[in-house]
């Protein structure tokens, strides 16, 4: 840790930093992603160099490019004719307003057509040509100033100061323009721009070339940035060695998830196209380690490995690419903890919650190295593990993976059984630790009626029901297994759960399930964590009619979804992150509980609102979250300021919830699939779902909406699989 007097100096910077630095908005941004590396512009395509609060060019929570502006007769450009972006690359069209070109010729408004392209293979490939549609000749300067200032996330976040690295002079060779910073953490980080043509001369950051363009002609500059990391003793390491390479495999796999998305066309265009959008946001957000395919969290905040958010959108992806629930499953397996260190708020068996790669995790100033504060992560791996078994049948990865599964178990009854009563809590030991630890993870999520904050060790609802859907659904694996005594004691256990929480959650004031119980009692409040308990199949039969009832009132149910907090509630904001924002995948995983306890009609409502959502927000993107503003007020959903778009579990939330209303439900283990209770909303008439593949067999399914019925029939099968339908 820097010493004292280094630290006054640390945060006197850091307060420079966020007065002169931060602005607060990332709503209008172009992403383009690949791997590791993570591009974040605005829709004109350029990274602002002042009040940038997350635009640049990522690489392992470094910013290795904070600042790229395009002029044009030191003109910006400001009239974009069109935008688009689509996962690995983007392209922009924009045209000229009046200018004097280098020679005093008046070049009219709009006769000049620029086309900015950029593709992201482990590098940035920037491509701009503009063609002269005048009758005359036009000599032009354009200019691009780049700035990096290497800062980590977390300190672009405000979570932490900058640390004492340096950024060094600006150096170009003839041939590339070097960025570089000498780390605190002894990493040497490097921006590499390279160019084609050379500029005409370069002024620190600023490049400068001179274009001269015929009647009718054109001209092409090309830039490519790259980023690389040199730890002493260690190789230079760059997001890929060979960028033609990896075009040529994000190019396939753009084209194995399109062939995805024509496995289930339906008969609403719109549809469509949010699933388009849905599932080629999911592939853009895969990343690896060590060859374990999994998905980031979220752009731009939190890219990287988070066990929560990895293993739900594994989960909602289940029907359609089963094989990255499997390497999610390795990889958070790989980084369960097998010891305690309360820095990091690790525990034995706990499955991680987050892991960081940049300059402050290097240094340890920050705890995400990895960081285990989550009381919802290892019971979800348990869940994600049974799911994944019911639609492959593969139980040589639980065989794998039973080690694994034994020491969750374990610190699901040993260390998050804080108080003995049989919940799973969690209480922060970690200075730096998040001090709420279920989803709802901001320091306000969790409260009482009365506006109080809760207080630690606190057992939120939902994870009570993660808890007994793990160890209901792992009972029938143990068996296989031959672990009968095992099977038997986790069945015993997930019914004492189930009536303890339905006994001690229930608040028979207000018909509702508490959000959580905490040091004092009751977390009274009307919050959607209990809603998510429908999915896990907790709630007992009695109060399910009450519990769906009242999330449906108007203070819970804007029309786009349901609220993280009750309007009526003392701390409801709809812009508060956990305390009145709608959260697609929240709502997701309610829509699947509804369908499990029979609320079809609930459930298409659900549905219904989301979809209607997701054709209102720019390219059909699903965001992290939204406002908690009712339609009826506005009509359309009104943007979260900083929320992560692309999100992995956002992204998921259409695929999860079509699954629901087709009611699809696979046993593959007894080669079965079960289709309980089919409901197509009504502006899906029909869904024909090819090449659903449950165990070693696949089937073609065909949904058609009659009237109120939605009916199914199976049109191809190949393989010996029991099909039930139910109505």
């Amino acid at each position: 840790m820097p010493e004292p007097s280094e630290q006054e100096e640390i945060h006197e910077a850091w307060d420079i930093y966020k007065k002169h630095t931060l602005s607060n908005s990332i709503i209008n941004k172009m992403v383009i992603r690949d791997g590791e590396l993570t591009l974040v512009m605005q829709e004109d395509g350029e990274i602002p160099i002042t009040e940038n609060y997350g635009y640049g060019l990522y690489y392992r929570d470094c910013r290795y490019l904070s600042g790229f502006l395009i002029r044009l007769m030191d003109t910006p450009p400001t009239r974009v004719l069109s935008s688009d972006e689509r996962g690995f690359r983007s392209t922009l069209m924009v045209t000229n307003p009046a200018l004097k070109d280098c020679t005093g010729t008046t070049i009219p408004k709009e006769t000049l057509l620029g086309t900015l392209a950029m593709v992201i293979p482990g590098c940035i490939r920037h491509s701009q040509i503009i063609r002269n549609f005048n009758a005359f000749p036009v000599t032009l300067n354009l200019t691009y100033e780049f700035d990096a200032d290497f800062a980590d996330t977390f300190t672009i976040r405000g979570i932490a100061p900058p640390t004492t690295g340096k950024v060094l002079p600006a150096r170009f060779d003839g041939k590339n323009l070097y960025l570089s910073y000498e780390g605190e953490d002894k990493h040497h980080r490097n921006t590499i721009i390279a160019f084609d043509p050379s500029p005409m001369r370069v002024e620190g950051k600023v490049c400068i070339f001179e274009l001269k363009i015929a009647p009718r002609g054109l001209q092409t500059v090309n830039v490519e940035i790259s980023v690389e990391e040199i730890n002493p003793g260690h190789e230079p390491e760059r997001p890929v060695k060979n960028p033609d390479q990896r075009m040529n495999q994000i190019m396939r796999s753009y084209v194995a998830t399109l062939e995805c998305c024509d496995n289930i066309p339906t008969s609403n265009n719109i549809f469509n196209s949010i699933m388009v959008r849905s599932l080629t946001d999911l592939n853009m957000m895969r990343m690896s380690l060590n060859g374990d395919v999994f998905h980031s969290a979220g752009v731009p905040w939190y890219d990287t490995l988070f066990g929560r958010d990895s293993i739900i959108s594994a989960l909602q992806l289940l029907p359609l690419k089963a094989e990255l629930a499997k390497s999610t499953l390795l990889v958070n397996a790989k980084f369960q903890s097998n010891r305690s260190d309360d820095w990091r708020d690790q525990e034995p068996g706990k499955v991680l919650h987050e892991l960081r790669l940049g300059e402050l995790a290097n240094l340890n100033l920050i705890p995400q190295t990895p960081y285990y504060g989550t009381v919802d992560a290892t019971p979800l791996f348990l869940i994600l593990l049974t799911e994944y078994v019911n639609w492959t049948g593969d139980i040589e990865l639980v065989k794998q993976l039973e080690g694994n599964v034994d020491q969750a178990l374990k610190w699901i009854d040993i260390h998050a059984n804080m108080e003995g009563n049989g919940f799973a809590y969690y209480a922060v030991k970690s200075p730096l630790g998040i001090y709420n630890q279920g989803w709802k993870d901001s320091p306000d999520s969790i409260s009482r009626s009365d506006g109080t904050l809760a207080k630690q060790p606190i057992a939120v609802a939902e994870v009570q029901g993660y808890v007994y859907m793990a160890k209901r659904s792992l009972a029938p694996l143990f068996r296989q297994l031959g672990r009968e005594s095992d099977a038997s004691r986790l069945k015993k256990e997930a019914g004492e759960l189930k009536e303890r929480f339905n006994r001690d959650f229930w608040m028979k004031d207000r018909q509702f399930f508490a959000q959580a119980l905490d040091a004092e009692g009751i977390c009274d409040v009307i919050s959607s964590n209990p809603a998510q308990c429908l999915w896990t199949g907790i709630i007992d039969q009695k109060y399910v009619k009450y519990l769906v009832d009242r999330i449906f009132r108007e203070d819970m149910f804007t029309e786009w979804g349901i609220r993280t907090l009750s309007s009526k509630e003392q701390r409801y904001n709809p812009l508060g992150y956990h305390n009145g924002t709608v959260w697609p995948h929240d709502n997701a995983i309610i829509a699947m509980g509804l369908r499990k306890y029979g609320f079809v009609n609930e459930m298409s409502l659900l549905f219904t609102g989301m979809y209607e959502a997701a054709r209102s927000f720019e390219d059909y993107r699903l965001p992290e979250c939204f406002g908690g503003l009712t339609r009826s007020e506005y009509g359309i959903p009104v943007k979260y300021p900083v929320a992560c778009s692309p999100q992995a579990w956002a992204s998921g939330t259409m695929p999860f919830m079509l699954t629901a209303s087709l009611g699809i439900a696979p046993d593959a283990l007894n080669n079965r699939l079960v289709i309980n209770k089919p409901h197509l909303p009504s502006w899906l008439d029909n869904v024909q779902f090819n090449n659903v593949k449950v165990g070693k067999t696949q089937t073609d399914l065909n949904f058609k909406r009659v009237e109120e019925e939605t009916l199914v029939n199976v049109s191809k099968k190949s393989g010996d699989i029991n099909a039930l339908i139910e109505y």
